[in-house]
């Protein structure tokens, strides 16, 4: 589910609660980001919007939008949790490791890891987090043309000794 207001005002009020002025603000900080934040910089984000907002309301409206389905966890490149907008009920992450943006992808067969794991270890398998890392294509890009200009100059400045 991505983070639309009337399906998680839905969702929200299914449990008897609303979407408050604090919980849109942490909504609107997660949707307006491409990539993963950590709950802190949800915190500041949404501070912007809504100033009397507290880490403590940031943490339970973040662990409610994970329950309804509307966040993805991301394993962070420095070891912490982070979080994006989910786009789909199940789907799985790639992570850019220079710019941080998240995108996510629905195609996971898995069946063969699964029954491998199970044949292994004797656990049934319920669930899985599948993420992957590596370079989104407009940081490739920008890196060819650093690396191009590096190995230009490179040999600008062998040619002059």
């Amino acid at each position: 589910m991505a983070l639309d207001d009337d399906l998680i005002a839905t969702e929200l009020a299914a449990r008897g609660l609303r979407l408050t002025r604090q919980r849109r603000a942490v909504v609107d900080a997660i949707a307006a980001s491409k990539a993963c934040l950590s709950p802190l910089e949800v915190f500041h984000a949404a501070r912007e919007r809504c100033p009397d907002l507290g880490l403590t309301t940031v943490y339970r409206t973040l662990e409610l939008l994970d329950e309804i389905g509307a966040l993805r966890r991301i394993h962070g490149p420095d070891g912490c949790e982070r979080l994006v907008q989910a786009s789909t009920a199940h789907g799985h992450s790639v992570v850019c490791s220079v710019c941080g943006r998240v995108t996510e992808f629905t195609e996971c067969d898995m069946a063969e890891v699964v029954e491998a794991a199970w044949r292994e270890t004797g656990y049934r398998i319920t669930e899985h987090f599948l993420q992957l890392d590596g370079v989104c294509a407009d940081c490739s890009a920008a890196q060819g043309g650093a690396a191009a200009a590096g190995r230009s100059r490179g040999r600008g400045a062998q040619g002059e000794r």
